[in-house]
């Protein structure tokens, strides 16, 4: 069952209002578009790479119908609007290829986002709601803290320019040992993991983190909108997920969500 608070939390959807039968067949057209989303993903991916203007439309028209059908117009009229740039001859190849992986980044972040809604259990919600809570309440008294942990160096480097300037203390590692290792003297509010790291991987990180007592929320650094790889994640502890290539505004965004209130 969808949990009806989170799923009013996703922007791009616009359900309306709807009795408990709508709801249960929206709900079904929401897990519909989550199964089919990562092959039509990946038919966009492959006409990208194949240069391959005519296919591309269609599936991106594909993608859009889909959005529609779950009453995200907003983001399936900005799909079309793509469209009529692969349709302009003017518009160089690589420019078209950052646009619509631009709209494919959006339409990923949705897709994990009705996983949320639906997987997330009440147990991590309560967790959440405290923790946010007590943040709120310590906002001006206690400096934030936020761990990274993430392999790959040039992953750090953007944050760290995504947060220059941010109320937040950013501390970067490079592996889940190091991390281990900053947690024993140090208990951050907020926890950003990458998932896909060598000898400890993002999910098993999270297992620990939650083992060693630390309750602050994880959100996980990801490109992959798969359901076993949400549910995965969300069985570790994640709170969130931020989607690659990192952008400053979503970044302070789901940030903010987790440290301080969003009415201040």
């Amino acid at each position: 069952m969808i949990d009806k608070k989170l799923l009013s939390d996703i922007a791009a959807l616009k359900p309306g209002e709807l009795d408990d039968v709508q709801m249960n067949q929206y709900e079904k057209m929401l897990v519909s578009f989550v199964e089919s989303f990562p092959e039509n993903e990946h038919k966009i991916k492959a006409a990208l790479e194949a240069k391959d203007k005519e296919t591309l439309a269609v599936q991106l028209e594909t993608l859009c119908t889909a959005l529609e059908k779950i009453r995200a117009d907003d983001l399936a009229s900005q799909g079309r609007e793509f469209i009529k740039v692969l349709k302009n001859f003017n518009y160089e190849y690589e420019k078209i290829e950052a646009i619509v992986s631009v709209f494919l980044r959006s339409a990923v972040m949705l897709s994990i986002d009705i996983q949320m809604a639906k997987y997330l259990d009440e147990k991590t919600q309560a967790t959440y709601l405290r923790k946010k809570k007590e943040n709120i309440e310590a906002r001006n008294t206690v400096e934030k803290t936020i761990l990274a942990v993430d392999d790959a160096a040039i992953s750090l480097t953007m944050l760290k320019q995504s947060l220059q300037g941010e109320p937040y203390k950013l501390t970067c590692v490079n592996s889940g040992e190091s991390a281990l290792q900053y947690l024993k003297k140090n208990d951050p509010n907020l926890f950003l993991l990458d998932i896909e790291m060598p000898k400890m991987n993002g999910y098993e990180l999270a297992e620990k983190i939650r083992e060693s007592g630390h309750e602050a929320p994880i959100i996980f650094l990801t490109g992959n909108s798969a359901k076993e790889y949400v549910i995965k994640a969300i069985k570790a502890g994640a709170s969130d997920f931020i989607v690659k290539p990192i952008y400053k505004e979503n970044l302070t965004e789901k940030i903010n969500k987790y440290l301080y209130s969003q009415n201040e």
